[in-house]
C-alpha cells in the first residue's frame, strides 16, 4: 500500500477505473449468466415435461398390458415428433424398475433392471452440462404402473452459454481498456497544468522563480487560469521585492561606506594637524639639523599612515574589472579599515591570518562578506570587548569571526545560513542577507555555533582549481 501511494495520479486513476470496470463486469456477467441459466432451465424443463406428457399418455394402456413393442413404437414416435428436444435416451420400466422398452435395446435390454445413473428428481440440469435428465412416474388408480426415464442432449445450450461468456468477457475487456485509456488521457490533460505549476514552484524553491509563459496560460481555463495568473503575480511580487531588497542592501552598503569614510576622514585629519605643525617647524627652524630630522620623520610617519588608510579603503571598496585572487594582505587591510569604529567603542581586534599565499578565490566578495561580519560583531559586542578574526586554508578557505555579544537572534541566524537567494522580509536583515548571498554565489556555506562568551560565525568556501584562479 505504501508503494501504491507513491504512484502518480496518472497511473492510479486508470487503474482505479479498470478495477471498477472489472468488478462491474464480473457482477453484470454473473447476473447475465444466471438469468441465462434460469431461462435455459425453464425452457428445457417445459419441453421435457411436454415430451413426458405426450409419451405417458400414449404408452399407459400398453404399459398396463406390458406390450413391449407398442411401448417401443410410442418411444420412437415421440422422439421423432420432439426432434428439437434432442432426446438421446428414453427408458420405460415397470414399478420395480425392470425395463419394458428403451430407445436403445442394446444398452438396456427388455427385462433388465435399472440400478444406476438415474435422476434423483423429476428434472435435473446443471448450467454448462452436456446432458439433462427427467423422470415421470406413471400412476394407475391404486398402484404405480411404471416409470419413464429420459436423457436429453444439451450441448447446444452449453455452447450457447460459452458464447455468451466469451462475448461478455471480450466486451467487458474492450470496454475496460477503452475507459482506462480514456481515464489516462483525461487525467494527463487535467494534470498538465499541475505539472507546469509544479515545475515552476520547484524552480522558485531553488531561487529561480520564472513566469508561466502566456502560451501555457492560453491553454488553460477556469480555476487553473486563475491559479496561473495568481502565481505570475506572486513571481512579479517576489522579483519586485528582491530588486527592492538589493537596492536597499546597496543603499545600506553605501551608508556604511559613508560612516566609514567619515571615520577615516577623522583618522586622516588627526595626523594632518601634526603634519602642518612639522611643516611650520621646518619653515622656522629647518636650519637646525636635529629639528629638521625629527620633523621629516614625523612627516614620513604621518604620510605613510594616510597612505595605508587610503590604500585599504580603495582595496576593499573599489569595483574590480576582473576578479583577482585573495591575498593575505587583503585580510590584514580589514583590521585597519574597521579600526576607527573599533577604536570608538574601545574594542580590540585580534587577527590570526593563516593565509601565506594567494588563494584561488575572488577577493572582492570575500572581503565584503568579512567586513560585514566584523562591523556586525563590533555593533553586537559590548565596549572594551575583543573580537577575533581567524583565517586558514586546507582543502577549503575557512573564516571564523567571533564576537562577545549576547548571541545571534533566530531570525538573523536563519537569514545568514539560508542557501537560497530570496531577500529577507524585513529590512533589518539586509546586511546579513548580502553576506549570505555573497557566500552562496561562491559555492560556500555559513554555519553558526555558540561561544563563551558570544557567537562564532564560520564561513567555508571551496577552493577553485589553480589554473582557473590564474586565468581570472
Amino acid at each position: 500500500m505504501t508503494r501504491l501511494g507513491k504512484w502518480p495520479v496518472t497511473v492510479k486513476v486508470p487503474l482505479a477505473v479498470a478495477a471498477l470496470m472489472i468488478t462491474v463486469g464480473v457482477i453484470v456477467s454473473e447476473q447475465v449468466l444466471r438469468r441465462l441459466e434460469e431461462t435455459q432451465t425453464r425452457f428445457l424443463s417445459d419441453l421435457s415435461q411436454s415430451y413426458l406428457d405426450g409419451l405417458s399418455s400414449s404408452i399407459t394402456p400398453a404399459l398396463l398390458r406390458e406390450d413391449n413393442w407398442e411401448v417401443y413404437d410410442a418411444i420412437d414416435r415421440a422422439k421423432t415428433i420432439n426432434r428439437g428436444l434432442r432426446a438421446t435416451e428414453t427408458i420405460v420400466t415397470n414399478a420395480d424398475r425392470y425395463v419394458i422398452a428403451a430407445s436403445d435395446p442394446r444398452i438396456h435390454p427388455i427385462g433388465s433392471q435399472i440400478t444406476a445413473t438415474l435422476p434423483a428428481s423429476k428434472f435435473s440440469f446443471e448450467a454448462g452440462a452436456n446432458t439433462a435428465s427427467a423422470m415421470r412416474v406413471l400412476s394407475y388408480p391404486g398402484r404405480t404402473a411404471g416409470i419413464i426415464f429420459a436423457t436429453f442432449d444439451t450441448r447446444h445450450l452449453a455452447a450457447e452459454r460459452r458464447d455468451v461468456l466469451w462475448a461478455l468477457t471480450i466486451s467487458n475487456g474492450v470496454l475496460t481498456l477503452t475507459l482506462a485509456l480514456a481515464g489516462w488521457f483525461l487525467v494527463m490533460r487535467m494534470m498538465s497544468p499541475v505539472r507546469v505549476l509544479t515545475d515552476h514552484l520547484g524552480a522558485a524553491q531553488d531561487g529561480h522563480a520564472d513566469f508561466i509563459p502566456s502560451s501555457d496560460l492560453s491553454k488553460t481555463s477556469g480555476e487553473f487560469r486563475r491559479l496561473f495568473r495568481s502565481y505570475n503575480a506572486l513571481v512579479r511580487s517576489m522579483r519586485d521585492r528582491e530588486e527592492l531588497a538589493i537596492r536597499l542592501a546597496e543603499e545600506k552598503r553605501l551608508g556604511s561606506l559613508g560612516r566609514l569614510a567619515s571615520s577615516l576622514a577623522h583618522e586622516i585629519n588627526n595626523p594632518l594637524g601634526g603634519l602642518f605643525n612639522a611643516l611650520s617647524t621646518l619653515k622656522s627652524h629647518g636650519a637646525i639639523e636635529h629639528v629638521r630630522e625629527r620633523s621629516l620623520a614625523l612627516l614620513e610617519r604621518g604620510l605613510n599612515g594616510i597612505k595605508d588608510t587610503v590604500r585599504t579603503t580603495l582595496t576593499v571598496y573599489r569595483s574590480d574589472n576582473q576578479s583577482r585572487p585573495l591575498e593575505p594582505s587583503d585580510i590584514d587591510d580589514l583590521k585597519l579599515l574597521v579600526a576607527p569604529e573599533a577604536k570608538r567603542r574601545s574594542i580590540r581586534i585580534e587577527m590570526i591570518n593563516g593565509l601565506v599565499e594567494k588563494m584561488p578565490v575572488p577577493a572582492t566578495p570575500i572581503r565584503q562578506a568579512i567586513l560585514n561580519l566584523l562591523l556586525n560583531a563590533i555593533a553586537a559586542s559590548p565596549d572594551g570587548a575583543t573580537i577575533t578574526l581567524t583565517t586558514s586554508s586546507d582543502e577549503q578557505l575557512e573564516i571564523v569571526v567571533k564576537d562577545c555579544g549576547p548571541g545571534l537572534p533566530d531570525w538573523a541566524a536563519e537569514v545568514l545560513t539560508a542557501t537560497n537567494l530570496t531577500p529577507p522580509r524585513s529590512e533589518g536583515g539586509l546586511g546579513l542577507w548580502t553576506t549570505s548571498r555573497l557566500v552562496v554565489q561562491l559555492g560556500g556555506r555559513i554555519s553558526i555555533r555558540p561561544a563563551e562568551p558570544g557567537t562564532e560565525i564560520l564561513i567555508h568556501i571551496p577552493l577553485t582549481r589553480p589554473e582557473l584562479a590564474s586565468a581570472a
